[in-house]
């Protein structure tokens, strides 16, 4: 569904902009936005005076204990929500109302019923409702955009150490919500089936997990998260019926491996396989057969081409890069795994997911 979105700003003023919630991704918000032209940071906020008092001095700007006290005070085009996942909604209820266009950080809401209403006030009130899946705008998955591609079969790791935030949730919500929305732009089709396990190790959520998800067009996906590892990884492997792609999201890389190379030769090896005869195939060059190309990757900040991205959107009424409906996806998927881990139970212990992760 296309998200409506309210009339385009005027080119010739700066967007006021400000920031809900300044925490450590909150602060980087601040930031970023004091070093985009066109947009003027006009206020953060958050119920811990002292960490607004201190970010207003670091970033230039008049602090708030709440959204409430900033929109009497002053006057804000667009806002970031970067405050705990369960104030989301709340917050979103006293922006959009007021006509600020809003960017919520992921996930969108800790239900998906919350995210729904988040979604519905959106349209309701015309304005623009970007999700901040900030890894959408890695630059190795921009580089990736160029290339027409139709997963069949998609794998991924992202495991990392425990940094004791947003333990307020589990790990699905916490890191596997990128990659289910990334999974689920590319392609681009209902999850029909899924199963999942998962741990919870260090608190009452669920600190290790995996899925795997079954799309409408046959795709498959294995999806791994892992808060307790000892190294960070974030790593997908995608094949499609012409490309086989890696992707390194930590290190902003990824090659793409097309059969393209010499598309005779791997026709005559298809003729000799179909026929049974393998006696010369061992002399084969497998790395000649195919088109191995690294991505053409231009490093930027994700979280500024994502706000750069999101002013965008306010400037003109375009629909976000990634829209609410698209968070809504990924909240609800991350929702079914979730039961799905809940009810995967042997024992009544939960069950290590297979594989590499800790």
């Amino acid at each position: 569904m296309t998200q409506t979105t309210r009339a385009k700003r005027d080119p010739d003023q700066p967007l006021r902009v400000a920031v809900a919630g300044v925490g450590r991704m909150g602060r980087h918000h601040a930031r970023v936005y004091g070093e985009i032209s066109g947009c003027r940071l006009v206020g953060v906020c958050d119920p811990d005076e002292a960490a607004a008092r201190q970010a207003g001095e670091d970033f230039g700007c008049p602090a708030f204990s709440g959204v409430e006290d900033m929109l009497q005070r002053a006057e804000v085009d667009a806002a970031s929500i970067v405050t705990p996942t369960a104030r989301h909604r709340a917050v979103a209820e006293v922006l959009l109302p007021a006509g600020v266009d809003i960017l919520v950080e992921k996930p969108l809401a800790p239900s998906a019923n919350d995210a729904r209403e988040i979604v519905a006030l959106a349209r309701k009130h015309a304005a623009v409702l970007q999700v901040g899946h900030t890894e959408r705008f890695n630059p190795a998955l921009v580089a990736l955009r160029p290339y027409e591609l139709s997963p069949r079969y998609i794998d991924v790791q992202r495991i990392s150490p425990m940094t004791f935030r947003s333990i307020d949730i589990g790990v699905v919500l916490d890191l596997m919500i990128h990659d289910l929305d990334i999974v689920s732009h590319l392609v681009r089709s209902p999850v029909t089936n899924l199963a999942a396990v998962g741990v919870s190790v260090v608190g009452d959520h669920e600190d290790i997990a995996n899925a795997r998800l079954v799309f409408a067009n046959g795709c498959v996906a294995n999806l791994t998260a892992s808060r307790l590892a000892l190294k960070t990884e974030r790593k997908m492997r995608l094949f499609s019926p012409n490309a086989y792609v890696t992707v390194d999201y930590q290190r902003k890389s990824g090659v793409v491996i097309r059969r393209t190379a010499n598309e005779d030769e791997l026709a005559r090896v298809r003729q000799k396989v179909a026929a049974g005869d393998f006696a010369d195939l061992t002399q084969l060059n497998y790395p000649e057969l195919v088109k191995y190309e690294e991505l053409t990757v231009v490093d930027r900040e994700p979280l500024r081409a994502q706000l750069e991205a999101f002013l965008g959107s306010v400037r003109t009424g375009a629909e976000p890069e990634v829209t609410g409906d698209d968070g809504l996806i990924a909240v609800d998927l991350a929702a079914r795994i979730c039961h799905a881990i809940s009810e995967h139970q042997w024992g009544g212990v939960p069950i290590l997911p297979h594989g590499d992760a800790v």
